[in-house]
């Protein structure tokens, strides 16, 4: 009787513990820009008014203003609408509320709780096919796995997914990923739109129904293995750039997680919501190192 009633006093503090964990976890799922708001519309107008093209620095602000990727205002001031640009800023700086479910057993994901008045529909922006979408508002208990997808046809609005234990590898719509409170938009670097095409649709055609599990990571150096196994959402990602020979495992580990597919030097940064950009900054030399901030967008 005495070592039943250790056992479950054992059993008890070990929930306990893993309930505190995810709490403490649930306070990281966005982030919000601590320092102030500049004026981005002085600067963009000039560089309109002068026939200028942006500076690399120009784009580093703009980033840490907005979270919009080099490309994603090329295409946005190509377009004149800036006002998409000040929108983003306004949203950026501001913080949704939360709320927190249960996707597994074991496994929680925030999501935006309520948005009355529109203000976070439609906040993702310049998403093209081929693009990849990450999140670290998917977590078990206390570590944040975060979670991974690819874009298979951006005007349809279609993602193929890995999305959880018990489900195969399926078609979701790309609304849902309005709903999280931090996302990251990445796009494969110096690859045309035809060639991302290619490869997200080769992805939906022949990565669909494959069963969620991990033995897909721990036997991917045996030659017998193929992706077919299992999947999950990271390793399906990393798998349709694979097949056309883009290794996208950002530190080459044995498991390949969402936080590794963001830091992916193949990738630039198309958009970044409640996540800090200093984490992911690839305008110049690549990913800044040793950022505190950044580096809790995964708690690996």
């Amino acid at each position: 009787m005495r070592r039943f009633i250790y056992c479950a006093g054992a059993a008890a503090g070990i929930l306990l513990a893993l309930f505190i964990w995810k709490a403490e976890a649930e306070g990281r799922a966005h982030w919000t820009p601590k320092y102030g708001q500049c004026d981005i519309a002085t600067m963009l107008n000039t560089v309109i008014s002068r026939q200028k093209e942006l500076s690399a620095e120009d784009y580093r602000v703009i980033l840490a203003q907005t979270g919009l990727g080099r490309s994603t205002v090329d295409k946005l001031m190509k377009q004149g609408d800036t006002a998409a640009i000040y929108r983003m800023q306004k949203l950026f700086f501001d913080t949704p509320p939360l709320l927190c479910e249960p996707n597994s057993l074991i496994s929680w994901e925030e999501r935006i709780a309520g948005d009355p008045d529109g203000r976070w529909a439609d906040k993702l922006t310049g998403i093209e096919t081929g693009d990849i979408l990450i999140t670290p508002c998917s977590h078990t208990f206390g570590w944040r796995n975060g979670h991974a997808a690819i874009v298979t046809d951006a005007e349809k609005g279609l993602t193929l997914e890995s999305v959880v234990l018990g489900q195969p590898s399926s078609i979701q719509q790309i609304k849902k990923w309005e709903k999280y409170p931090a996302v990251i938009v990445l796009r494969l670097k110096g690859a045309s739109a035809e060639e991302r095409e290619k490869i997200a649709q080769n992805a939906a055609a022949d990565m669909t129904e494959i069963p969620y599990g991990f033995l897909s990571d721990l036997l991917e150096g045996c030659s017998m293995w193929n992706w077919e196994v299992d999947t999950h959402c990271s390793h399906l990602v990393w798998a349709a750039y694979m097949e056309y020979g883009y290794d996208l495992d950002g530190d080459g580990g044995v498991i390949v997680t969402p936080r590794d597919i963001a830091h992916s030097p193949l990738l630039e940064v198309v958009q970044l919501y409640g996540v800090n950009p200093e984490a992911f900054d690839r305008s110049d030399t690549g990913l800044f190192e040793g950022n505190e901030a950044g580096s809790t967008a995964y708690d690996s």
